[in-house]
């Protein structure tokens, strides 16, 4: 492992480095933690603790990226609108262009044809490769058009998870296409399914959710003779399957679940819970991993489960977020026991929301 490590000065990292050891003050406390991928806002505060050098794994260096010192990731430019920016324009506008394109792509593999993988992945890859600091993604979900669509919506949207939890847990090029895809694909069996029951506003009787779970076996009929890896085809197939056999459609555990499958079964969760749906209003990322950390015990993979938590947390180190007391407070450090509840700093006065259980955070700001 200490192979893969470089120590770097503060003054070089770049957007998308994955941190290789944890980073704490002088005192000890932990400002971002090993495995979190750097952006603009967690960036500031490493210079604002004075940090000098930090490890990055060398397998997270992009050498065409710029420098956090370049004028482009100034706190001038970070403070301009989110929907004003040219790079989140130029994404949405690549963004409906593929959710066409998944139309496409669901449709003609229900219909039980052929697609090049190469054209599979460029669905989401080419949406991507168009954001700077990978992870603005989840902040750039909450600014896209709501769309009926949701199986669709959906579906890119948990490709695009994958892609980029694929890229925290640090795996090869070859997996990170492969991973993207599986994402991509594993709702493909909603094809074969009415869209009445999909849609519908109120609680599902037992006999349409009996149908709705149907749709991974659906799903993996219409893969199983693709060129793609078995992982990939047991992702569509075993996505809902839990560590400990209370899943569908087999009640597999721990190990018989494909290692994709575990990803994108994450991704899957916290894609559905952050989106709005016709039933309820999508949640704040904080109070999904609060649900992740009191619900996903012997449900999930915890070694995936912890990594990915982890990242969504401290991409908001440095937020600025709503309070359930309409108060905005900034994010400043994540209890690594409670990363749903983290330390914020309103009016000057640290809160320790693991402590102060009458607060909430209900919004990024």
């Amino acid at each position: 492992m200490e192979q893969n490590m470089l120590r770097i000065s503060v003054k070089e990292l770049k957007p998308n480095m994955i941190l290789a050891k944890d980073i704490s003050t002088k005192k000890g406390v932990v400002i971002l933690a090993k495995n979190t991928m750097l952006n603009k806002v967690n960036y500031t505060k490493l210079t604002e603790n004075d940090i000098k050098h930090v490890y990055i794994f060398k397998d997270s260096i992009e050498d065409d990226a710029l420098c956090f010192t370049d004028k482009a990731h100034t706190v001038e430019a970070q403070m301009e609108p989110i929907t004003e920016k040219a790079e989140f324009k130029s994404f949405e506008r690549r963004y409906n262009d593929s959710l066409e394109k998944t139309k496409e792509v669901l449709s003609i593999i229900g219909d039980g044809k052929q697609l090049a993988n190469e054209y599979l992945y460029s669905v989401t890859n080419e949406v991507i490769n168009l954001i700077n600091c990978k992870s603005d993604l989840l902040t750039y979900f909450g600014y896209l058009r709501e769309s009926n669509d949701h199986t669709y919506k959906h579906s890119i949207n948990v490709s695009l998870m994958c892609n980029l939890f694929a890229k925290w847990i640090g795996v090869n090029d070859e997996e990170l296409k492969w991973i993207t895809i599986a994402g991509l694909l594993h709702d493909v069996g909603k094809i074969k399914i009415d869209s009445e029951i999909l849609n519908k506003k109120g609680k599902l009787t037992d006999e349409e959710f009996e149908t709705v779970q149907k749709h991974t076996i659906y799903g993996y009929d219409l893969v199983k003779n693709m060129n793609i890896p078995d992982e990939v085809k047991k992702a569509v197939l075993m996505h809902h399957e839990k560590v400990n056999g209370t899943g569908y459609p087999n009640k597999l555990k721990g190990n018989d679940i494909g290692r994709y499958a575990k990803i994108v079964a994450i991704c899957d969760v916290y894609e559905a819970m952050t989106s709005s749906r016709v039933y309820r209003d999508k949640y704040c990322p904080f109070k999904v991993i609060e649900e992740f950390e009191r619900q996903s015990f012997g449900l999930l993979d915890m070694e995936y489960l912890f990594i990915f938590l982890q990242n969504i947390a401290y991409t908001y180190v440095g937020s600025w977020v709503a309070l359930n007391d309409n108060s905005i407070a900034e994010v400043m450090f994540i209890n690594k026991s409670n990363m749903g509840r983290p330390i914020v700093k309103k009016d000057g006065e640290f809160i320790d929301l693991s402590m102060d259980t009458d607060k909430y955070i209900v919004n990024i700001v």
